[in-house]
């Protein structure tokens, strides 16, 4: 028969074995929360930059100005596309009076990618170059508009999106105005720069 010892563990080693795995558990559970608002923020760049270029296909295959509208709810956004309807480019007046009329019906961003919104989670430099923004400011940097309009030519308003899951990364979506160019950028807070 064999020794008391060698038949199996004992409490303490139980115990001992369960706090060791209640630390390694508890180490790793914000690295992987971490990692997913990482790549839930990344995903939802990409879907918006999607939705722009998508805006800007159209404009170019309609021969005629689109627009994609954003409208900021409490912790989440929409975007719809809309056309030119009379001839004066796409206004948020003529869209209130059904001239410039959609040409999808409204997306949420929360339909796609949970816990992401347009919002700024951390202080940033802006990519346009007008000084810092601060965590919890406007992002949408569209002028005094919630347009981001195209034209038939290819051309764009120029400006950016700033979007975040609450925790991890601080994204942006940039429109170049001349070539209507979207990219998708990352702030790097090491080296407190933009980077694509």
């Amino acid at each position: 028969m064999a020794p008391a010892d060698d038949r199996g563990a004992t409490l303490p080693d139980m115990l001992a074995a369960l706090a060791l795995m209640a630390l390694v558990s508890a180490t790793t559970l914000p690295v992987v929360a971490g990692a997913l608002d990482h790549e839930r923020a990344m995903l939802g760049a990409q879907f918006v930059a999607a939705r722009t270029q998508y805006a800007r296909l159209e404009a170019l295959r309609r021969g005629a100005f689109v627009a994609l509208r954003v409208t900021l709810l409490q912790d989440d956004a929409e975007v719809q596309a809309f056309v030119d309807g009379n001839g004066n480019g796409v206004l948020t007046r003529d869209i209130e009076r059904g001239l410039d009329p959609p040409v999808e019906p409204p997306d949420r961003l929360s339909a796609h990618m949970r816990g992401v919104s347009l919002r700024v989670n951390q202080r940033v430099p802006d990519i346009g170059g007008s000084g810092w923004i601060e965590t919890d400011s406007n992002p949408l940097r569209l002028g005094r508009t919630s347009l981001l309009s195209f034209s038939p030519t290819g051309s764009a308003t120029a400006g950016t999106l700033y979007m975040s899951a609450r925790r991890g990364p601080q994204l942006a979506v940039r429109v170049t105005g001349a070539t209507g160019r979207v990219r998708v950028l990352r702030f790097n807070e090491g080296a407190r720069l933009w980077l694509p």
